[in-house]
């Protein structure tokens, strides 16, 4: 799915007498993001479309469909890193990065899609399946950060303009139409934007299916497992605030699932582990975010600041998750 086009006016540019400077400062940086590829030229760049004719070239030439495959989401993730560059920019707007996206949809389907086949054809492809799964997880990852990102500079912006409009003076008042357009437009942008991270799982659970069935359901509840134990042992390495007595029993369950070979079950609470774990890590980014901010990028270390506990009514919240979980699975059992 593209991205909405939002109308927008420049974050920068609010009357035709006044500018008011909107300096993008640091975001708060998801953990379990592996770098993504280099964007080289960008969408705007004049040898832009050498790059994307390189690309077509090369998966023309390419006839081996699990080279092809991989090639597919080789320039996806460089779409992301194309829509990272742009959005960087202060008078970034996501119809900016409408293209990239879409490109990167139609990238990971190609792919999914020659596994599939490739599979339907007799070979052997659960690795290439769960290979080629993990880099879409990966991808997910990034561009959720890139969204949250150009989210975090709107916001910025939106503070910025609101402070402007507190203190405007009678003879500044001819300033108050284009204050409150640019404030319109930049509250629209970071909406959609938000809408755009919300709807990215549903985007690709179409291939993440794929991905799955073709793994297999050991493969595939491994898989779950280990990303599960992942984001709980990031959280811990963070600071972030999990409950550790349910949170174990929980993952140990999953333990021994797995050893029974109930792949099903294991994969089903896995997958709510990763839900529990990934709620955990929001409260502690939006907590930073909001707070604090990025430690590492405002010169703060974690240890030197005293309030970089999650409220205890997030933990209760956790917690209830867990034991919500842990229900499930006595029921799954039964």
């Amino acid at each position: 799915m593209m991205f909405a086009i939002a109308p927008f006016v420049s974050f920068a540019q609010t009357t035709a007498t006044e500018t008011v400077a909107v300096v993008p400062t640091s975001t708060t940086t998801p953990t379990l993001v592996p770098p993504v590829a280099d964007a080289g030229f960008a969408p705007g760049d004049f040898f832009y479309f050498i790059d994307r004719f390189s690309e077509a070239f090369n998966v023309a030439f390419t006839f081996n469909k699990e080279k092809k495959a991989r090639k597919h989401i080789e320039y996806a993730k460089e779409r992301i890193a194309e829509m990272s560059d742009v959005l960087k920019k202060p008078e970034a707007k996501l119809d900016d990065v409408a293209d990239a996206k879409a490109d990167f949809d139609k990238r990971i389907a190609k792919a999914a899609m020659l596994v599939k086949s490739e599979k339907e054809s007799g070979s052997d492809v659960a690795g290439l399946a769960r290979e080629l799964d993990d880099e879409l997880d990966a991808s997910r990852d990034a561009l959720k950060n890139v969204l949250k990102a150009h989210k975090e500079k709107s916001s910025r912006a939106e503070e910025v303009i609101q402070a402007k409009l507190g203190s405007l003076t009678d003879a500044e008042a001819p300033q108050l139409k284009g204050l409150l357009e640019a404030l319109s437009a930049i509250t629209k942008e970071k909406q959609e934007a938000n809408k755009e991270e919300n709807d990215l799982d549903i985007e690709l659970q179409d291939e993440r299916e794929i991905f799955e069935e073709i793994m297999g359901k050991e493969m595939s509840a491994e898989k779950h497992f280990e990303k599960a134990m992942r984001l709980r042992v990031d959280l811990e390495n963070v600071g972030g605030q999990v409950p550790p007595q349910g949170s174990e029993q929980f993952m140990r369950q999953v333990e021994e699932a797995m050893m029974r070979g109930d792949f099903d079950a294991a994969k089903m609470m896995s997958r709510e582990a990763e839900r529990v774990f990934e709620n955990a890590r929001e409260l502690n980014d939006d907590f930073r975010s909001e707070v604090i901010g990025t430690p590492a990028m405002m010169g703060i270390n974690d240890d030197d600041n005293e309030n970089d506990d999650i409220d205890d009514s997030d933990i209760d919240n956790l917690e209830q998750e867990i034991k919500m979980g842990e229900m499930m699975m006595q029921d799954f059992d039964r």
